[in-house]
């Protein structure tokens, strides 16, 4: 027999020999009416009771094994021992508790009634079974090995139902590290021992201190990282500063910022004086009544950078404020018309040098009446995204014989035959069209001539930059090639950007006429191979700037040549989207290395080394797949004075990338502006 079961039965031959000799049942001790009133009943412990076990099994999880068996095993045994000890002795019980009072026998009946009715209900529900163990008043003279052996339990150990017979479920008795009481622990031991509620305790102090450390981080504002200052350049690029900005700088930003204010600059140098200008037309500040600032009857040279806010008639103010003007600047003055460009003409008589950007409402007939106002004063013209056509081209023509640099960009009315009126007329409709214009200043007597003498035609003569670019309207390849034949000895500067009817015929023109060219831009000249650039490059040297920019038929050979020819002199090139035929040993060539081409499938042979380009300092290698780190770095290491390399598109530019003091890269991916 079992000896729990034996312990029982003892313990319940005991309880009910003593019922039923009694045949009643006594009074109800104090401690059991204050556990009735509150509502502790069989019912309440037992709904406690299951409630413990499902939280155990719930942190059990499921976990069974050998090792749990032979742990219940073991702990089984050892509850069996440790009733089966309880029975012996309370069998041993001395007889001097018989001799108690009659209220101490009652008290003695009800609890042993009680522990027989837990017992059958524990019976019931399964192996763990809560156990209310209740200490009766008058036993304190139980054995010091009886007193070691009960552990009195508080509340708290009956509802969670954490007693000596939970134990035969498996697991082992600790002591909680946090509040010392002992409680089960099943399957894997755990780095720290909590029971139940110091758990929940201390999961809830961590989830208010991740919430309060989350608070925090959102309230207090992160220290921004070290970034690199960047100023914004005119063509709208963000470029980095290569050193902290001066007193003088900071004090010019500040008057800019407070303009408003300001009745005089005073003494202030030109340089500052354009730093201001700058700035001011940056913040869209610049005014009818805040360009007086930069007025003066001795003024020679104006400047305004964003003429938005400027009306017609504060246009025609700067002729009364400067009459001694000779240089006039003016961007993005798109509310100028005939009347007040006519007045600038009439008000500055020294004026020889102009450029209007953005002159859109100035029609094309009062731009000649413009020009043969000023025509013979004038010795260089811009203008751009202005209605410049054929009556201003014949008009400037005529008049304006001493002029030496031209430049139209992006004119809508410019088309072919405004080029033509560059060249010597071979038609009798151009001749008819000019001689006109020409008896139209011999009746007024501009210029030179005498009033009444009719010249025949005669070329710009002055002329050293030609710079004709983007037109809106087709040109044709004859007409550019009889210009350059009329004016590609003197030129200077020839850009021809946009132009796309250009040919190899044009090409070999060039090599025959233009024999002075320092700067050359065939930007989107997409008619052009690759040979006939090289034949011109090799016929031709001294170029400081050339732009080949989106010139698609380009190879390698024409950079070779180029470099060979160039090197020396060569300090702005541009290779924009030239992606088709150019390949590493074309951009090699940069550093003097010249590979040989080979059509076999071969890997190029390196068939001459030279200086390169020593002097080169801007290179435009955007959208070029060819552009890597190993590259650039051969190209740098050769090329000492380059300081501005643009990489748009160029994904195999990395951050690895060769640097130095005083090299910036433009347009590169990985880098966060």
């Amino acid at each position: 027999m079992d000896p729990n079961d034996r312990a029982r039965g003892n313990a319940a031959g005991r309880a009910g020999g003593r019922s039923k000799g009694a045949g009643i049942r006594g009074p109800s001790s104090a401690l059991t009416d204050y556990l009735q009133e509150i509502g502790v009943t069989e019912h309440f412990r037992e709904r406690r009771r299951r409630e413990a076990e499902e939280r155990a099994a719930a942190e059990q999880g499921g976990q069974q094994g050998q090792q749990q068996g032979e742990q219940q095993q073991q702990v089984n045994a050892e509850a069996g021992n440790a009733d089966e000890e309880g029975a012996e002795t309370e069998n041993a019980e001395p007889d001097h508790e018989e001799t108690q009072d009659v209220e101490e026998e009652t008290a003695d009946s009800a609890l042993a009634a009680d522990m027989q009715h837990a017992e059958d209900q524990a019976q019931e529900a399964g192996p763990s079974t809560v156990t209310v163990q209740i200490k009766a008043k008058g036993k304190g003279k139980r054995k010091k090995d009886e007193e070691s052996d009960y552990e009195p339990e508080d509340e708290m150990t009956v509802r969670g139902g954490l007693n000596r017979s939970s134990a035969r479920k498996g697991g082992r008795m600790h002591d909680c590290d946090m509040c010392g009481k002992r409680f089960l622990v099943r399957g894997e031991m755990p780095d720290q021992l909590l029971c139940a509620a110091c758990r929940r305790s201390k999961d809830k102090a961590s989830a208010a201190d991740a919430a309060s450390v989350a608070r925090r981080a959102r309230t207090v504002q992160k220290k921004p990282a070290a970034r690199h200052k960047m100023r914004k350049t005119e063509g709208g690029l963000l470029e980095f500063e290569a050193e902290l900005p001066t007193l003088q700088n900071l004090c010019v930003r500040a008057i800019a910022r407070h303009l408003d204010q300001v009745d005089s600059f005073g003494e202030v140098s030109g340089p500052s004086l354009d730093r201001l200008n700058r700035i001011i037309s940056k913040l869209r500040v610049l005014d009818a009544q805040t360009m007086r600032l930069f007025m003066g009857a001795d003024r020679t040279s104006v400047t305004l950078y964003d003429c938005t806010r400027i009306d017609a008639a504060g246009l025609r103010r700067i002729s009364d404020e400067c009459p001694m003007l000779e240089r006039l600047d003016l961007q993005f003055c798109g509310r100028m018309d005939g009347a007040s460009l006519l007045a600038l003409a009439q008000g500055l008589p020294k004026l020889q040098h102009v450029r209007l950007d953005g002159a859109f409402l100035v029609r094309d007939t009062e731009w000649a009446a413009f020009f043969r106002e000023a025509g013979g004063r004038l010795r260089s013209f811009s203008a751009a995204f202005a209605g410049f056509g054929p009556q201003a081209m014949r008009a400037l023509v005529t008049h304006c014989v001493n002029i030496e640099s031209l430049r139209l960009a992006e004119c809508s009315d410019f088309d072919d035959d405004c080029l033509a009126m560059l060249a010597v007329p071979i038609t009798e409709y151009e001749e008819a069209e000019q001689e006109a214009e020409r008896k139209l200043r011999a009746e007024t007597g501009k210029g030179k001539q005498a009033v009444g003498t009719v010249l025949s035609w005669q070329p710009l003569a002055q002329l050293r930059v030609l710079e004709l670019q983007r037109p809106h309207k087709p040109m044709v390849c004859t007409t550019a090639r009889r210009v350059v034949r009329a004016l590609g000895a003197q030129l200077r500067v020839l850009d021809m950007s946009g132009f796309r009817d250009l040919d190899d015929g044009f090409m070999g023109d060039m090599g025959d006429h233009a024999t002075s060219l320092q700067e050359l831009a065939l930007a989107s000249c997409d008619s052009i191979t690759g040979d006939a650039m090289a034949a011109f490059f090799a016929r031709r040297n001294g170029f400081t700037r050339v732009d080949l920019g989106r010139c698609y038929m380009l190879t390698d050979n024409a950079v070779q040549e180029l470099v060979r020819h160039s090197g020396a002199t060569l300090r702005h090139l541009s290779l924009n989207s030239v992606d088709d035929s150019l390949t590493q040993n074309g951009l090699l060539a940069l550093a003097g290395q010249m590979f040989e081409q080979c059509t076999s499938g071969k890997e190029p042979r390196l068939a001459e080394q030279t200086l390169g380009c020593v002097g080169l300092e801007v290179l435009d290698v955007s959208w070029v797949r060819s552009t890597t780190d190993n590259v650039l770095e051969t190209v740098v290491s050769q090329c000492k004075r380059l300081a501005s390399i643009s990489v748009y598109g160029c994904g195999s530019v990395s951050a690895f990338a060769p640097v130095r003091p005083g090299l910036k890269y433009v347009g590169r991916e990985c880098d966060t502006l």
